[in-house]
């Protein structure tokens, strides 16, 4: 509870917050900036706003968190939280905005986290090991936290579960925080055992053995592994309703068929760079995948307000690694042993293409490399 024990810290701390804002916004731009500046150095020096920061920073999941994401850093954190009540500060991933809204709703999140209480750790458990190699598996630790910066995510030392990325940013805003209480548990399990599995996966995809005489076949590599990893994975949360129907849309699953074609055949031909390949693959999670949701939008639901639809959708913008590994390896899972055939690509990741083209009857969504 250290964040609401920090949340409730800082309100007491600035009691008349609200008429404070009231008389900033009554000020010049520069004005404001400064007295802003000036309220979030107060909070900075408050021992005891100060000690619940740091308390806050050192927790085992914001350890986790800070190895996991380097555009974020301790300091940048401690803004954040000072600048509360009265701003959500810019910073990397909109995090202060978030911690902003967060605040506001801080009575609120009390029902979301009784509500985790009730996850069932071991059926998480369970759901993850169908879909690993086998093997001795223990429970991972397990950290929960509000930032809004990723979803979830597993490193060797256990998950890392954002309430905000995996549930709230995904509500729309007008409801966001209304009947926190009755999202259903097995939501949550089912989450949780997407990244066990990526634990209990692993070492048997990414082994210490795994060695590379050139640039080219590492990024092919990596490219071919993440859709794996990722394919495998959301075996245990398969997406529904509309997240379902937007990763296994034609156009947009042609589109990245046809560019996962065209990246991997420059690679082996050696017609393009280490820095083109990179780029290429941090822009996959971005625009492009932006720009697919927005034209989905607009094909499936063109009498409605585009702007709202895609602010109300946007986190479930279809990514090449997402929706390919999705797409893939649910064929291969589907078609007879296939649940066999997806396990042991953790152990096989370059099997890949054959296992999937084996199990698509329609040209035009084949592998053509």
């Amino acid at each position: 509870m250290t964040r609401w024990k920090l949340f409730a810290a800082i309100a007491s701390r600035n009691p008349d917050y609200d008429d404070t804002l009231e008389v900033v916004a009554k000020l010049d731009r520069q004005q404001q900036e400064e007295r802003l500046a000036a309220l979030a150095e107060q909070n900075a020096r408050d021992p005891q706003i100060a000690a619940l920061i740091d308390s806050l920073m050192a927790t085992g999941a914001y350890k986790l968190y800070f190895r996991q994401f380097k555009n974020v850093t301790p300091d940048v954190h401690r803004r954040i939280f000072a600048a509360l009540p009265y701003r959500g500060i810019p910073s990397p991933g909109d995090i202060g905005q978030v911690q902003f809204e967060l605040f506001g709703h801080r009575d609120s999140l009390v029902a979301l986290v009784s509500r985790i209480s009730q996850v069932d750790m071991a059926e998480a458990v369970s759901i993850s090991r169908q879909w690993a190699p086998p093997g001795e598996m223990s429970m991972p630790t397990t950290y929960y936290l509000m930032d809004g910066n990723a979803d979830a995510f597993a490193r060797e030392e256990g998950v890392c579960f954002d309430l905000y990325g995996v549930i709230l940013g995904k509500r729309p805003e007008s409801h966001r925080y209304e009947k926190l209480a009755e999202i259903p548990a097995d939501e949550i399990e089912a989450v949780l055992a997407h990244e066990y599995q990526h634990i209990f996966a692993q070492p048997h995809l990414y082994p210490p053995t795994r060695k590379f005489d050139n640039w080219q076949d590492l990024w092919e590599d990596v490219i071919i592994r993440r859709i794996v990893s990722e394919g495998v994975a959301m075996q245990c949360n398969p997406p529904t309703g509309f997240k379902k129907a937007v990763y296994e849309d034609s156009t947009v699953v042609r589109f990245w068929l046809r560019e996962l074609e065209r990246v991997i055949g420059q690679i082996r031909r050696n017609e393009t760079t280490e820095d083109s390949v990179r780029a290429w693959l941090d822009r996959t999670y971005h625009e492009p995948a932006r720009q697919l949701l927005a034209d989905y939008l607009k094909r499936t639901y063109s009498d409605g307000d585009q702007n709202v639809l895609l602010r109300d959708h946007v986190t479930y913008r279809p990514s090449a690694i997402y929706t390919l590994g999705w797409w893939m390896v649910s064929h291969i899972a589907s078609a007879r042993c296939g649940h066999d055939k997806a396990v042991q690509l953790l152990d096989t990741p370059h099997q890949l293409f054959d296992l999937y083209n084996a199990t698509v009857a329609d040209t035009l969504f084949k592998i053509g490399l």
